[in-house]
C-alpha cells in the first residue's frame, strides 16, 4: 500500500502532461471522424514516444527527488513501468470509448 501511494505521488507530477497528450489524441480522432481508424497506429506510436520523452524529462529535472523514492525502496524502473502502464491503459480506455461513438 505504501508503494502504491509513493508511485501515485510521483505520477501526480507528470499526470497533466500525459493527460494533455491523451486529450490531443482524442481530439484528433474526433476531428477526423470516419478516417480516424487510419490514425490509430500513428497515435499509438505518438503516445509511446511522448510517454518516454515526458518521463525522461521528468527524471532529468527531478534527479534529487528520485533519491527520496530510491531511499524508500522504489527504483526508477519500477516508477517508469508503473506510471507508463497506468498512463497507457488510461489512453487505451479513452481511445476505445472515443472510437465506439
Amino acid at each position: 500500500m505504501r508503494t502504491l501511494k509513493l508511485i501515485t505521488r510521483f505520477y501526480s507530477g507528470i499526470f497533466l502532461a500525459n493527460f494533455l497528450v491523451t486529450l490531443s489524441c482524442i481530439g484528433l480522432l474526433i476531428f477526423y471522424g470516419a478516417h480516424a481508424m487510419e490514425l490509430i497506429g500513428v497515435l499509438f506510436w505518438y503516445k509511446i514516444i511522448t510517454i518516454g520523452m515526458i518521463f525522461s524529462t521528468w527524471i532529468y529535472y527531478k534527479k534529487k527527488e528520485l533519491y527520496y523514492y530510491q531511499n524508500l525502496g522504489i527504483s526508477k524502473i519500477k516508477l517508469a513501468v508503473a506510471t507508463s502502464t497506468f498512463d497507457f491503459l488510461l489512453w487505451l480506455i479513452a481511445i476505445i470509448i472515443t472510437t465506439k461513438r
